[in-house]
């Protein structure tokens, strides 16, 4: 149901009295929207405010850096004049921070990090927007982990911006993306990479429009965009509603029940093969889908990436179905901890299943596979570090069936289903397979008319 501007005003309004963050001297509260005179834009007016939810008086400095992750100003800024009683609430505009930090206005949104100097003394961070052109006062200063929820289609007159926030002080790397509809089903390709790495303490935008370039298709209605898991990535879903007014919608919510926090989990996998003449034109003469071969990994894995150039393992298997390559590549990521051990499963005719089961843990939370489409030069359907940990950080239950498109090796140059290609030179990224087969047959992303040679469904075993 789509969420109107009177409710979303309402529920903003009862975020300003929120907790919004409560926090130790070693680890700072965070504002991750700090905007300045600068980026009026977004609202005329910022105002940080600091609670003290203490019962002893406070002092404050704080930290300051820009979207790519550099420090602005003066290290340790002294935030307050004098020591903040319990209770007691300090306002700060833009113009304010600029000249306690000493520096120039910043033109991209900044993250402030703040601490008191009491140990273990707890207080509220809250950022207010006035939000032009009304003067509508919004807190923004949630974020969320793991996932979105309200990404506006299309067919919404609302824009959606993500904001990503790397909290940490290492850079986080292959940040990957599913996004699902209201109906649960995944928009375009699952599992595709939104940011190659984002710096510590930097930021990042990601519109609505580019992610739909990201997983190949548009949408309508709110979605979800479920993000790979990376400790210390925050999430932010920003909107204009109207062109008017600038809202967030991200809150950590956790759950009480610890199903699905488990440290590992295992799986039923099904890959079911679905090539037939009725959805895909003309079936070639013998074909099937060779050995299915792949492992848990965690996103530094990088077995085969979109974009990126095929190995000499998945090379092998894409061109004649041979794994021993790829597994070999696959043991090499194992003793280097970013896979476990391989897992390989019976290839199937044009049409049939293929069942296995697959063990994931927190360490290794995705898994990455592939399969010849035989006869052909190098084409191969897969997954590239699909994630299985929903946007709460818990194993997901059951995917549903989910689409493999075709992939396309970039290592052997062909246009029929035949083994009689010729080398790519020079090679290729891997790329969803768009071309005419046979004259006939024509793959356009991945799918012929928008239907899928096979798909995958994981089930969790309980």
């Amino acid at each position: 149901m789509r969420v109107r501007l009177a409710s979303c005003l309402a529920f903003l309004a009862a975020f300003l009295a929120f907790l919004a963050a409560c926090s130790a001297s070693a680890e700072p509260v965070r504002v991750y929207l700090m905007l300045t005179t600068a980026t009026a834009p977004l609202g005329s007016v910022t105002e940080l405010q600091l609670i003290n939810t203490s019962g002893e008086d406070l002092r404050f400095t704080g930290d300051l850096f820009n979207h790519r992750g550099e420090a602005l100003g003066t290290a340790g800024a002294s935030l307050s004049d004098a020591p903040l009683a319990p209770g007691a609430r300090l306002a700060l505009t833009s113009a304010a921070l600029e000249t306690r930090f000493d520096t120039e206005a910043w033109t991209q949104p900044a993250m402030l990090e703040v601490s008191a100097d009491v140990e273990n003394a707890s207080f509220v961070a809250m950022l207010r927007l006035r939000s032009a052109p009304h003067g509508w006062t919004t807190n923004v200063n949630c974020v969320a982990e793991g996932a979105v929820h309200s990404v506006e289609g299309i067919d919404q007159p609302d824009s959606t911006y993500i904001r990503f926030v790397n909290t940490t002080d290492e850079r986080i790397t292959n940040i990957r993306g599913t996004l699902r509809d209201a109906d649960g089903d995944v928009v375009g390709t699952a599992n595709r990479r939104l940011l190659a790495s984002l710096q510590p303490k930097a930021g990042a935008w990601l519109s609505a429009a580019r992610l739909a370039q990201l997983v190949g298709s548009r949408w309508s209605g709110q979605a979800s965009l479920y993000v790979s898991h990376h400790p210390g990535l925050k999430l932010m879903n920003l909107n204009i509603i109207g062109n008017e007014t600038f809202v967030n919608f991200s809150c950590l919510d956790r759950a009480p029940n610890m199903r699905g926090m488990e440290a590992t989990a295992r799986y039923s996998v099904t890959f079911t093969a679905r090539w037939n003449a009725a959805d895909h034109g003309t079936v070639p003469a013998g074909a099937h889908f060779t050995t299915l071969a792949g492992a848990a990994v965690n996103a530094d894995a990088d077995l085969w990436v979109p974009g990126e150039l095929a190995t000499s393992g998945l090379e092998n298997l894409a061109e004649l179905g041979q794994t021993s390559t790829f597994l070999a590549e696959i043991a090499a990521k194992t003793d280097a901890g970013d896979a476990g051990e391989s897992v390989t499963s019976s290839g199937t005719g044009a049409t049939g299943t293929s069942v296995f089961e697959l063990t994931v843990s927190r360490d290794l939370p995705n898994f990455t596979f592939g399969s010849m489409i035989a006869p052909s030069p190098d084409w191969f359907v897969g997954l590239s570090e699909f994630p299985l940990l929903d946007g709460e950080g818990r194993w997901i239950e059951d995917t549903g069936d989910m689409g493999l498109p075709a992939w396309d090796a970039g290592t052997e140059t062909g246009t029929e289903f035949s083994l009689s290609g010729t080398a790519t030179n020079p090679q290729q990224p891997i790329s969803l397979l768009t071309e005419t087969v046979g004259g006939t047959v024509e793959f356009n992303r991945g799918t012929i008319g928008g239907s899928y040679l096979a798909t995958i469904r994981f089930r969790r075993i309980p």
